[in-house]
Parts: C-alpha cells; sequence; structure tokens
C-alpha cells in the first residue's frame, strides 16, 4: 500500500496535529519517532517548529533551568534546587529542619549574600503563616 494514499497517514497526521508529539504517534503505530518525522517529510506534510530552549544557569558544574515556581531547579544529575545548591557549596549541609530563606523574597536571586538558613517552623511562621502545615483548614478568629 502507497504510504501517500493511505488514511493511516492521515491518521498519524490528525493525531500529530492534536497536539501528540512524533514519538507518541510512533508509539501507537508500533513504529520509530524517525520513521513518523521521514513520512510526514516525504509526504508535505507541515511539521511544528521546535519549542524555545529554557534559560537556564550553570552553577559548580550543574545546569538549572528556572521553574513555574520561580526557583531554578538542577536538570542534570540528581534533582535539587539551585539556592540550595549555593547554600551549601559555601556553608556546608543544611541540618536537618532547616531551609534556605531568600533575603529579599526573589526567588531567582541566589547569590550567597541573600540567602540565609532558618529553622523551618521559623521560616514558615515569618514568610508562610497563611499557607502552612498549622495554619491550614483553621478559619481565622476575630476579635
Amino acid at each position: 500500500m502507497a504510504w501517500k494514499r493511505s488514511s493511516r497517514l492521515e491518521e498519524m497526521y490528525q493525531l500529530y496535529q492534536e497536539g501528540n508529539s512524533l514519538a507518541q504517534v510512533a508509539k501507537v503505530y508500533g513504529v520509530t519517532r524517525q520513521s513518523v518525522h521521514g513520512l510526514f517529510q516525504t509526504n508535505g506534510k507541515k511539521l511544528r517548529a521546535r519549542p524555545a530552549p529554557l534559560p537556564f544557569v550553570e552553577f559548580n558544574g550543574n545546569k538549572y533551568t528556572l521553574r513555574n515556581n520561580g526557583y531554578w531547579g538542577r536538570t542534570n544529575k540528581e534533582r535539587n534546587m539551585l539556592h540550595r545548591d549555593v547554600w551549601e557549596f559555601h556553608n556546608g549541609p543544611i541540618p536537618s529542619g532547616h531551609d534556605i530563606h531568600h533575603l529579599d523574597e526573589n526567588r531567582a536571586n541566589n547569590f550567597i549574600g541573600n540567602l540565609e538558613c532558618l529553622p523551618k517552623a521559623e521560616h514558615t511562621s515569618k514568610y508562610s503563616p497563611h499557607n502552612n502545615q498549622y495554619t491550614k483548614g483553621r478559619k481565622k478568629v476575630i476579635k
């Protein structure tokens, strides 16, 4: 059967147009991603543009990308947050039960002078009194 006239090709392309990746389409049809790519190209099917690469920074041989929550997260090796790695690089391991706080409250500013190590309870009470394990679900009492 010629691929050009195949309803299978059109079904595959329809899946792709619905937002599935080439790899996802290939998995459905039991072929490789490269074969789906070649099939679409050979038959004049338009492929989506590659997304722009995410911005990243490097620290101590590791790569970090900016996450939706405003923190820089490590994307190679074991996952960790940049502010924690910066603190440990300069000060050693973070003690159990402690958090690293951004003094200017800018999660993207990970210079060592902007970081402090606080006990979790103190960090939570100072900077997240409205959203912590001790206040969730409680109603505010107004006197």
